[in-house]
């Protein structure tokens, strides 16, 4: 059986990464899961094929379909819907930690998303951002393909959802990816400069809510997928 845990966080990476998230309201944890766990846990999202396709249907409602029927509907499936919102998105997407919760989880992604939702996760992120204990957390795996995007948003949870975000998080499981393929983290500001983070591999990056961000369109020519499990911490 996997045996899933974090890299050895000593006090003084603890401090640094939360001096950084406090100071930034961002922060990036390198070499996050044990060596062993982090390939499996990409190995076993890289050969996954129950995607969902998440876009915005041209009234602006957002749309999820089966791979199968997606591409059924549409000539290119690689072009969204045509909406005039001002929020779009277009990418595969898993409800790792929905499906959990349902009893449906197997294999690896279920041990993932039960490491995920466990009080261990939760403390660890408390204690590098500064935060106070979280209530809640949720989380879905993501496959940014060719031609995905996600425009900028800023994380503002939905009504009458549980708890208040406090605290995103992005962990990154592609291997190889090239950053000239796109698909990079970028934070926007009206004063200061954009400060784009490439998704690199086996990094958990962290950052506080709300803040605009968006993920950036995935070149034509991108040869693999940008893979990562994302969500929230409440309180």
């Amino acid at each position: 059986m996997l045996q899933l845990s974090e890299c050895d966080l000593t006090i003084e990476r603890r401090a640094e990464i939360r001096a950084s998230f406090q100071a930034c309201g961002f922060a990036k944890i390198t070499d996050f899961l044990l060596p062993d766990a982090a390939s499996a846990v990409s190995e076993a999202l890289q050969s996954f094929d129950a995607w969902s396709v998440v876009s915005i249907e041209p009234d602006g409602k957002p749309v999820c379909l089966d791979s199968k029927d997606w591409e059924r509907s549409r000539p290119n499936r690689r072009q969204p819907h045509r909406s005039n919102a001002s929020f779009q998105f277009l990418f595969k997407s898993y409800p790792l930690v929905d499906r959990l919760r349902a009893g449906r989880g197997t294999g690896v992604l279920r041990t993932i998303a039960e490491y995920l939702t466990s009080a261990t996760f939760r403390h660890t992120v408390a204690d590098v951002t500064g935060h106070r204990e979280f209530t809640h957390i949720d989380g879905f795996a993501s496959r940014f393909e060719a031609g995905h995007f996600l425009t900028t948003h800023t994380d503002k949870q939905p009504h009458g959802t549980p708890g208040v975000r406090k605290v995103a998080y992005s962990l990154n499981l592609t291997q190889g990816w090239d950053n000239d393929w796109g698909g990079q983290t970028c934070f926007w500001s009206d004063h200061d400069l954009p400060i784009c983070v490439p998704p690199t591999y086996n990094t958990l990056l962290l950052f506080a809510v709300p803040r605009p961000h968006s993920v950036l369109y995935v070149a034509p020519f991108a040869r693999g997928a940008r893979l990562a499990l994302t969500g929230w911490l409440h309180e």
